[in-house]
């Protein structure tokens, strides 16, 4: 296939590969730190079978199962991890994908499988699905065109943009209680399967789909704000007495206009190092007052 022969693997026969017994103590891939690795792999069912890949460290553990069968244009690769993290923030920038996500802690699980060996992994390729389930954290303002992280989100631009409607609690950054939905992969394509944002300022939710070929998203974005979650918000941001003082404060003087706020719906399109975001649904219009009563004569 394409993808081995770019990566050298193709006349690899993985059923010849003997068994493989690996420790590594302090694992470092970039600026993260894994700490330590096990792998144990044994030749089977026509190729290679992973039995177990353990990475411990004190913030994440992760877990790996697969297999990588055949060769040249049948070879193909199946694979099963699952994180468990205390903080996906540190985690995702130790990979160099920069100050995006602060914080969080929750599970990640992704299941696919590719043509080629590991090493001919291709994201158009993919069949398959990531799930995640991460509480406690907060997406951070970005750069524009940050929203090509994973390729498969626009989460990414969420802040820029929501700034330009929300600006009173968003302009630095959206703390969130949890973030849950599926992802699935299949035909070139990741569609999010109810990805929901949940935070104390608003509830997010987004639909839709990313071409993962064509690298474009055709994506819609629900905000529903909460009109009594502001002081919870500016707490996570400012931590201790100050920010909760701060927090009342704030939300005293917004609490009439957030009241107000109807939803957003935004449709974002177009690449992801340049999505299009366009607002589709706006606050209802306020009724308009009453004629004054016309005086008797």
């Amino acid at each position: 296939s394409p993808g081995a022969t770019a990566t050298g693997a193709g006349d690899i026969d993985p059923a010849a590969i003997p068994p493989l017994d690996i420790v590594i103590h302090d694992l470092r891939i970039s600026e993260a730190a894994l700490g330590r690795l096990e792998l144990r792999s044994r030749p089977g069912g026509g190729g290679l079978q992973v039995e177990t890949l353990q990475v411990r460290a004190p913030e994440q553990t992760v877990d790996v199962q697969g297999a990588w069968t055949g060769r040249g244009d049948t070879a193909r690769t199946r694979m099963q991890v699952a994180i468990q993290s205390r903080d996906f923030g540190a985690l995702a920038s130790g990979f160099g994908f920069g100050a995006r996500l602060r914080g969080g802690h929750g599970t990640a699980r992704f299941e696919a499988e590719w043509p080629g060996s590991p090493a001919g992994f291709r994201l158009g390729e993919l069949e398959g699905s990531l799930a995640l389930h991460v509480e406690e954290g907060q997406l951070v303002e970005v750069e524009p065109g940050a929203g090509r992280f994973l390729g498969l989100l626009s989460v990414a631009e969420l802040p820029r943009r929501l700034m330009l409607d929300f600006r009173d609690f968003f302009s630095r950054g959206f703390a969130f209680n949890r973030v849950d939905g599926t992802v699935r992969f299949e035909d070139g394509e990741a569609r999010s399967e109810s990805l929901v944002i949940d935070g104390a300022a608003a509830e997010i939710h987004i639909g839709g789909s990313a071409d993962l070929r064509a690298q474009t998203y055709d994506q819609v974005i629900e905000v529903q704000p909460r009109t009594g979650g502001l002081l919870t918000a500016v707490g996570a941001l400012t931590a201790g007495p100050v920010g909760a003082a701060v927090g009342a404060v704030a939300n005293a003087m917004l609490e009439k206009p957030l009241g107000r706020m109807g939803a957003r719906t935004y449709h974002v399109t177009g690449p992801w190092k340049d999505p299009k975001v366009v607002v589709e649904g706006r606050e209802p219009a306020q009724p308009e007052a009453p004629p004054a009563p016309v005086p008797a004569d």
